[in-house]
């Protein structure tokens, strides 16, 4: 085996550190809080880190004045990377299976979707599926699993890749918590390293390797062309279909800031009062008036002539709002204010909205 740098010996051993300590960090947090003080599994968990790297500086000094089995050394690390990431996300993937995580209150469940925050957001929609969730624990157990054999370690790494991509990007993109997020991190960056290790495999694997099955005989200039259709043929066809968005300035949530009903002004004042409170202006041309409660609302569409304001709706839910169409006008007063004037089934109404 060729000698490792002191930089390479740092860098496996910082890693080792750190995946260990890490998982042990979450380990004592989870299951031991109980029986040992937080700070003292803080302090264990630095220390492994901190410990790793001292043995890389005493391991360099060693190997420059005596022989050192530095194979069997090297080979320890790597191991200690492979044990800490599997124990770490097999115990993630029994706690999917056994129902200790993509878990959320059931009173939560109930509440408004907007109220949810990212995070449990996050939580109930992967939670909504326990077979998916088993599947991603399985994903986590069987890679974890094959990192422990040498024959089998390169396929461990490539199963836990994508993996571990795809929980740091829903960590980050979701905003759930910091602490979750460095944790994933710590074992993504520990994959990448025992990937690293093939990389000469990957590349002539990946890169290099030709298909078995014969070439298709053409020009080359057809072929590139037929190539580059996948990206641009979809692309003209998108853009053909256009955004659904057919009036960005007008979509969003308004507030009902002023009412009049056959010339008399009315305003919810408690929560059984059944007057117009919320509008929901929405893409594809969809709508939604509220009337001071999630179950009284009508859904339905809008028709919306910008060029001369003209408005139209047509409901489509509950049965009994189907005749109670608004036919007016609609008019921008800027500041993210609306007037809408016209009728409302038999009544004449003009309604003053504030986009929230």
């Amino acid at each position: 085996m060729k000698p490792k740098s002191l930089i390479q010996k740092l860098l496996i051993c910082l890693m080792a550190g750190l995946v260990c300590g890490e998982t042990f960090l979450r380990v004592g947090d989870r299951f031991l809080g109980a029986f040992i003080p937080v700070p003292i599994v803080i302090g264990i968990s630095v220390a492994m880190a901190v410990g790793a790297l001292l043995h890389a500086v005493i391991w360099h000094a060693r190997e420059k004045k005596t022989r050192v089995a530095s194979e069997q050394v090297f080979a320890f690390w790597v191991g200690a990377i492979c044990y800490g990431i599997a124990f770490d996300l097999i115990m993630f993937g029994f706690q999917k299976i056994f129902h200790l995580q993509f878990t959320a209150p059931l009173a939560m469940l109930d509440e408004p979707f907007s109220s949810f925050s990212r995070q449990w957001l996050t939580w109930s929609y992967f939670g909504r599926s326990y077979g998916f969730a088993c599947v991603i624990a399985l994903s986590q157990i069987a890679g974890s699993l094959l990192l422990l054999f040498n024959r089998t370690r390169l396929l461990g790494v490539v199963v836990l890749f994508p993996v571990m991509l795809n929980i740091i990007l829903i960590d980050y993109f979701y905003e759930l918590d910091p602490g979750v997020m460095l944790h994933a991190l710590i074992l993504f960056l520990g994959i990448v390293y025992l990937l690293a290790l093939d990389y000469q495999r990957l590349v002539d694997f990946f890169l290099r390797f030709r298909s078995a099955e014969t070439s298709l005989q053409m020009p080359r200039s057809v072929k590139e062309a037929a190539r580059l259709s996948v990206l641009i043929i979809p692309l003209f066809l998108i853009a053909l279909f256009g955004s659904p968005d057919k009036h960005p300035t007008l979509t969003g949530k308004y507030a009902v800031k002023n009412m009049i009903v056959n010339g008399t002004e009315g305003i919810a004042q408690t929560c059984t009062d059944s007057l117009l409170t919320l509008v929901y202006f929405d893409i594809a041309n969809e709508c939604v008036f509220e009337f001071n409660g999630q179950k009284r609302r009508m859904y339905g569409t809008y028709a919306l002539e910008e060029t001369k304001g003209s408005m139209s709706t047509k409901w489509h839910y509950p049965p009994s709002a189907i005749d109670r169409q608004f036919q007016g006008v609609l008019q921008q007063l800027g500041k993210g204010e609306v007037q809408l004037t016209g009728t409302f089934k038999n009544d004449s109404v003009s309604i003053r909205l504030a986009k929230l």
